[in-house]
């Protein structure tokens, strides 16, 4: 399950991640095309003024060079009016014989006249015509060349315009690029301060585990044993708080007496040693008491019988005063014998005991001590290892960047080379 949850963390760690990452492209991409909409706009009314002063330019030219053309005919067909008048005004001179001769000198010279000046009319005319015509075909190509004249201005300013688009994409993601190799070297830096941070506490961990294997090591050449309570006993789950056994350092003959206690926990075992103890303590003073009564009565006993026969001689009551006391004394001896022996085990539990209190109070220092150093190395260990599988999900995050960013920095240089080879 919890590794379930760590890879589902992980995708979430990394959704958010390219989602971040995702807004922030989408931001500069839409501040770059807003940008490029008022840099296209802008252009465009400039191409447009620029389209309205080519054609006043043109307009006016063809203005100009049909006033020219019109005044270069007005120039050449005005010089010619003078001949034609000196011709028609010969006509009316004719009076007499030497005026027809005159007139016929004249009129034939006329005819001359006309023949020539009409060969003259239409060779101005015929010139006139090619130099309309050139003059047409002149007009037409200088329209053909303002026009591709205009192409190649419009072709011109939407290159610039593309070379203007493209450049702001290649500062776009130059920013971009620095922006992400930054972020990268956080990452990376964060990565090294993480491998850092997980040798340290791999040596603190093997501190801890040296630590425990020296303490296995000293609890064997002392001969002591670990003892620990039941995981199967059913009072454990009543009595005890944590799950987790306690486990207590004794010796072989406390382990044996611990043993011979029963099935349970310490506590309980410990309890049923002091029960025994009361018991003994009990038995011991009933023995005592009972030994004090005997003690009294075999006195009541010997008080009577030697008052009654104070100067008899041996006799049946002397010989039943003798056998009562054997027997007594008998019976004294072997309840001395008896008290001796349960002070003997009377004096070893209490030493028993009292060495088994100072070692289980010891021992549940130490016991508390080691839970509790091995709870913080427990805690520490699920620590560290979270802290690995953050470390490694973060690694696996930068390589997939690293990788990302690597391809878009492909993609840019492959964009700048063949930008540069059309410019």
């Amino acid at each position: 399950m919890d590794s379930v949850g760590n890879i589902g963390s992980r995708k979430r760690v990394a959704g958010n991640h390219y989602s971040a990452e995702e807004q922030a492209l989408d931001q500069i991409a839409k501040e770059a095309e807003s940008r490029l909409v008022a840099r296209r706009l802008a252009r465009a009314e400039a191409r447009e003024i620029r389209m309205r002063e080519l054609e006043k330019q043109q307009k006016e030219m063809e203005e100009n060079s049909d006033r020219q053309f019109s005044a270069e005919i007005n120039i050449e067909i005005n010089p010619k009016l003078p001949v034609s008048r000196t011709v028609s005004t010969g006509v009316p001179l004719a009076g007499n014989n030497r005026t027809v001769l005159g007139s016929t000198g004249s009129f034939q010279s006329s005819r001359r006249g006309s023949e020539d000046s009409a060969d003259d009319i239409s060779g101005q005319s015929m010139t006139l015509r090619d130099l309309r015509q050139e003059l047409k075909e002149l007009e037409e190509k200088f329209r053909k060349a303002m026009v591709q004249n205009a192409q190649s201005d419009n072709e011109k300013a939407s290159l610039m315009y593309q070379v203007e688009l493209l450049k702001d994409k290649i500062e776009d993601m130059d920013e971009a690029c620095a922006l992400l190799q930054k972020e990268h070297k956080d990452k990376h830096r964060e990565c090294e301060d993480s491998k850092r941070e997980m040798m340290r506490i791999q040596q603190e961990l093997n501190y801890s585990r040296y630590v425990l294997e020296e303490r296995d090591r000293m609890i064997q050449e002392h001969g002591l044993v670990i003892v620990g309570d039941d995981e199967d006993s059913d009072e454990i789950t009543t009595t005890t708080v944590s799950k987790t056994p306690r486990k207590v350092i004794v010796s072989t003959d406390v382990a044996s007496l611990l043993e011979k206690a029963g099935d349970g926990s310490l506590d309980l075992r410990i309890r049923r040693l002091t029960e025994e103890k009361n018991e003994l303590c009990d038995q011991l003073r009933r023995v005592k008491l009972d030994l004090e009564e005997e003690r009294t009565k075999s006195m009541y006993r010997d008080r009577p019988l030697s008052g009654l026969t104070p100067g008899l001689p041996n006799g049946p009551v002397g010989d039943l005063s003798d056998y009562q006391k054997e027997a007594v004394a008998k019976q004294v001896n072997d309840y001395k014998i008896k008290l001796q022996k349960a002070d003997q085990e009377i004096a070893t539990l209490q030493a028993t005991v009292a060495r088994l209190e100072t070692q289980v109070t010891r021992f549940r220092l130490t016991a508390e001590t080691l839970e509790k150093s091995e709870d913080e190395l427990k805690a520490e260990k699920r620590k560290l290892q979270r802290e690995l599988r953050e470390t490694q999900t973060k690694m696996e995050e930068l390589e997939t960047s690293h990788n990302h960013l690597q391809r878009r920095l492909d993609k840019l240089k492959t964009a700048k080379s063949a930008l540069l080879k059309e410019i």
